[in-house]
């Protein structure tokens, strides 16, 4: 049997399985966090740009293209969510005193009020997802799974991914138990 077909290896064998469980992972993330979106009418990339500016803290503001970068979305794909969130009063759009040609999307009152609702609901659901796990196991999985995207991905994207926790072990990281 040849070692060259698709599949063959220990190489494919090992991507496709880790792919495989981390699709899983992802959809049973999803399917616990659907409650929480619906209650607030949002969707997942909606609720990524509240929690994404809720993350940075005071004034909850970032560029667009800024914005896009820490989700790993096209502009286009952003500019789309943010005409929803700013329908909906949840973001505006506010000129950016540095350069008059462009702007920054600000979290408006009623936007950090639904962040933190929909975020502390999502956080909820996905730890009682991972209830059975050990605190030492996931602590583990996350340090191995930073290591596998920051050799995977360039440095940016390796850095954003990571825009809502804290590093494990750090001051800011919480604890279970």
């Amino acid at each position: 049997m040849s070692t060259d077909r698709v599949g063959d290896s220990r190489e494919e064998r090992l991507a496709l399985a880790f792919s495989q469980h981390v699709v899983c992972l992802q959809t049973l993330f999803e399917q616990a966090i659907a409650p929480a979106l619906s209650a607030q009418g949002l969707t997942t990339a909606e609720l990524d740009v509240l929690a994404a500016l809720r993350s940075v803290g005071v004034p909850y503001q970032l560029r667009p293209k800024e914005l896009a970068a820490r989700l790993l979305l096209t502009t286009g794909g952003l500019s789309n969510v943010l005409r929803r969130l700013e329908a909906r009063g949840l973001v505006s759009r506010i000129p950016d005193p540095s350069d008059g040609r462009s702007h920054n999307v600000r979290l408006t009152l009623t936007g950090v009020t639904t962040a933190q609702l929909t975020t502390a609901a999502a956080t909820t659901a996905l730890q009682q997802v991972l209830t059975a796990v050990p605190a030492a196991t996931l602590e583990d999985t996350l340090i191995q799974l930073r290591a596998i995207l920051a050799t995977v991905a360039d440095s940016q994207v390796g850095t954003l991914a990571f825009r809502y926790l804290p590093e494990p072990g750090g001051p800011d990281c919480p604890t279970v138990g």
